[in-house]
């Protein structure tokens, strides 16, 4: 019998013992599946016919098996190289999303073995949803499209859909443990410690974001929710959205929540369309600025027109330190900058410039400076129509004077796009 041959035998053999009625039989074949390091091997142990739908089937069994199962598939879905997507695609034939969806909504408890579940369950659908398949079948099971018209999404009171449960409870601090608020100069630590399942709801923000990579998804967060009080006539209407209840997220101590939700705010600038309503009414350049601002100090004119938020903090100010998440808000500025001249005018106006080359002046990431230089480009360049070294006067002096001089107001398109 050949090595290859043996191999096979051993990995069969595992799959035998992870059926097993035994916990402890179990327990040693889900620790041998986390110790396999090499590619090759990992590739021989997804050969094995039904290894995967053994391993989902184990996910609800009691502590300690089901938690090291949900380990073992979040280990093969992003460690198995060539075969990450075969495996995503066996978790979603083998019905993985409603049963860790499930696990995920199971009833709050103190222990660390709960954190552990939840936690593990969140990072394995985030694993799941990378791919077009995952995250369309999730969107489409968890958010049918009746569902994006309900309103009042956050409590949790009445039969919801799960998605919005998910993002309850995501939001919500109460299954935060208080080890894990720390400063954001302690992230490095963090991540290397044990508490790294305090926040046990922190891979939904990656969820969110390749959840929006759907119409639908992008559907959710953006769709407008009114609220009208029926008892005052004269009470003004207003609106609100999940995706402006998100925003708040991009402060969290956590690298993995602002890393998500960082992309996710990406993928709805994609929408051209929604623009207008993202600078003007969500007022998004603050929120979008504020990571990318840092401890320097801004003379009186840089703070001209500046918001406020992005200075006051002064020397304790710590810029970004997540190279994704940078990347993710500068890229969402390109694609508003993308998206017509009345957004390129509002963009200048919020200062962005300021930030942008501070940020440029310490960035070491390359795609991050290719992003920020092409950013750069747009703002700096005259508008169709406008005088020679008009764009440098409104970043420069930020005066909505200038504009109605420049000839800007009231002859662009708000759908113009370059």
């Amino acid at each position: 019998m050949t090595s290859s041959q043996d191999d096979t035998k051993v990995y069969e053999e595992l799959y035998t013992f992870l059926q097993s009625d035994r916990s402890d039989l179990r327990i040693s074949a889900l620790d041998a599946v986390l110790s396999i390091r090499d590619a090759e091997d990992m590739g021989k142990l997804m050969r094995v016919d039904g290894i995967v739908s053994s391993l989902v089937k184990s996910c609800s069994h009691p502590d300690p098996v089901g938690v090291k199962a949900i380990q073992a598939l979040s280990y093969l879905s992003s460690n198995s190289g060539s075969y990450e997507n075969q495996c995503i695609e066996d978790l979603i034939d083998a019905g993985a999303l409603p049963r860790l969806t499930e696990l995920c909504l199971t009833p709050p408890s103190t222990t660390k073995d709960w954190k552990k579940r939840v936690n593990y369950s969140m990072g394995l659908l985030a694993n799941m949803t990378r791919t077009e398949r995952g995250s369309v079948d999730f969107v489409g099971r968890l958010l049918p499209d009746e569902a994006v018209k309900k309103s009042d999404v956050i409590e949790e009171k009445g039969p919801k859909v799960s998605m919005e449960l998910l993002l309850s409870r995501f939001l919500s601090d109460r299954f935060i443990s208080d080890e894990e608020l720390l400063s954001e100069k302690d992230e490095e630590q963090q991540n290397n410690r044990d508490s790294q399942y305090d926040d046990p709801y922190q891979h939904f923000a990656a969820v969110l974001m390749n959840s929006t990579q759907t119409e639908v998804g992008k559907k959710f967060l953006l769709k407008l929710n009114y609220n009208n009080n029926k008892n005052d006539a004269t009470a003004k209407k207003s609106s609100s959205s999940i995706f402006e209840l998100i925003l708040p997220q991009l402060r969290s101590k956590n690298p993995i929540r602002r890393r998500g939700i960082a992309g996710t705010i990406k993928n709805c600038c994609i929408d051209s369309n929604s623009a207008w309503w993202l600078l003007n009414e969500v007022n998004l350049m603050k929120h979008i600025l504020y990571p990318l601002a840092g401890p320097e100090e801004l003379t009186v004119d840089e703070k001209r027109g500046l918001d406020p938020d992005l200075w006051l903090d002064g020397p304790e100010k710590v810029r970004e330190l997540d190279d994704f998440a940078r990347l993710y808000l500068v890229d969402s500025i390109l694609l508003l900058c993308a998206s017509g001249r009345k957004s390129r005018e509002t963009i200048r106006l919020a200062r962005t410039y300021v930030i942008l080359k501070l940020a440029d002046m310490v960035e070491e990431n390359e795609e991050v400076t290719d992003s920020i230089n092409e950013c750069v480009q747009y703002l700096r360049r005259d508008e169709e129509g406008t005088r020679e070294g008009s764009s440098d006067d409104w970043m420069n002096k930020p005066d909505k004077k200038l504009i109605t001089a420049s000839g800007a107001v009231g002859k662009v398109d708000y759908d113009d796009v370059d």
